[in-house]
């Protein structure tokens, strides 16, 4: 039998640039996620297309409403106020923001669908098939491996937010024929990158970390489903249980107000009194249902309760880098002063006062600092490095 010389051989080949080290892991991965045409990775690419055609249509549409488009504008004016309609250029920046916050807040749980499906094999797959000495047999370092596989999240994230993002924002400019749209929202092009960014490095790292747990991707998938939810169910919970405290009290101090009226009434008539007191009770009920979302207004600033939920956090920096809240005050302001007209007119102006903050405060509910939500995505973003340092070891500590 022919013994072969196994001596070295010197490589003729181009060598690549160490930067570029992961990108075949990543390339890897993404081939065998989208293998096949029935593939769920590649439904669910399909599904997300109708939120990033949304936002493009939206974009597109309100670049008619600029141009003054009869068409549009007759079915702008049954959405808007008429303050809106007749001057669509102060509003411009406040309607994108709006446009963009909503899409991203429906792509997000797109993306935790999508996490799902592509995450759970990234690393239990080589832990079950003991892949990793064939990894680390190559010159790639563990840091190496992780970018590859956070590469594929990575890549079918920026597919479905951050791409269809950047393309309705060129579009947006495109159909407004102006280029002072630039000017004025030029800042969402940077901060929809940036949080596209973070929701990779979050979901990514934490999806790496539940993978490199167990060799089985079933149980992964399991527990990134129940961390999704169980984590948004309980701050629901403790949002109701809030939201019930609050109405409570309110119409505790309705009752009171009810009955200090019923002292003041000298009325003797049994039936005018029964007729009142009825009317007083549905306005007793009314004013504790105002007053409990008043009081719910005011301690949403220190609320930690949406600190509990996974996606709220991410939601809550999305706000904070794309200031939602500001562009809701902006468009409740001109809403309200049609609604202060009614309530005049109906003469209930004076129990329902003018508020700015009323449309933003139902829009969106999460106040708290965007810090808060930071530091609890920069704790599990440590947690899961260090999960991952320790479960992935490099070829020379493998036993």
């Amino acid at each position: 039998m022919p013994i072969f010389d196994q001596g070295y051989q010197h490589w003729k080949g181009a060598l690549s640039s160490r930067v570029w080290r992961w990108l075949p892991i990543t390339k890897q991965g993404l081939r065998g996620q989208l293998k096949g045409s029935l593939t769920l990775a590649r439904l669910l690419l399909l599904m997300t297309l109708l939120p990033a055609l949304a936002l493009v249509v939206a974009m597109a549409l309100w670049g008619l409403v600029e141009q003054k488009s009869e068409t549009i504008l007759s079915f702008a004016q049954n959405i808007f106020p008429p303050s809106i309609t007749a001057d669509p250029h102060a509003y411009r920046h406040a309607v994108w923001t709006i446009a963009y916050s909503i899409f991203f807040q429906v792509e997000l749980y797109c993306i935790m669908l999508l996490v799902v499906l592509v995450g759970p094999n990234l690393i239990s797959r080589d832990l079950r098939f003991n892949a990793l000495p064939l990894y680390f047999s190559r010159p790639i370092t563990r840091f190496d491996y992780f970018l590859g596989k956070l590469g594929v999240i990575a890549a079918l994230v920026a597919a479905i937010a951050v791409l269809p993002a950047v393309a309705a924002y060129i579009l947006g400019v495109c159909f407004s024929l102006d280029l002072t749209v630039i000017r004025d929202t030029w800042r969402l092009l940077p901060a929809s990158i940036l949080y596209g960014m973070i929701i990779v490095v979050s979901a990514g790292t934490l999806m790496l970390a539940l993978s490199s747990l167990s060799r089985r991707s079933l149980y992964v998938g399991i527990a990134w489903v129940g961390l999704w939810i169980i984590s948004s169910t309980v701050s629901t919970a403790l949002d109701g249980i809030q939201q019930q405290t609050f109405f409570r009290t309110a119409w505790q101090e309705a009752q009171e107000a009810q009955a200090k009226q019923e002292r003041n009434d000298g009325s003797h008539d049994a039936g005018r009194l029964a007729s009142a007191r009825n009317q007083r009770m549905r306005n007793a009920s009314m004013d504790a249902w105002q007053r409990a979302q008043e009081l719910k207004a005011e301690a949403a600033k220190i609320d930690w309760r949406p600190l509990c939920s996974y996606t709220a956090n991410l939601q809550r920096l999305g706000q904070g880098l794309l200031n939602t809240d500001a562009a809701w005050v902006e468009i409740g302001r001109a809403a309200e002063v049609p609604r202060s007209v009614v309530n005049t007119i109906s003469g209930r102006g004076g129990s329902d006062p003018v508020n700015d903050r009323r449309l933003a405060d139902q829009m969106v509910p999460q106040q708290h600092p965007w810090t808060w939500s930071a530091g609890v995505l920069a704790g599990l973003l440590g947690l899961s490095i260090w999960i991952l340092s320790t479960r992935v070891k490099s070829l020379d500590r493998l036993k």
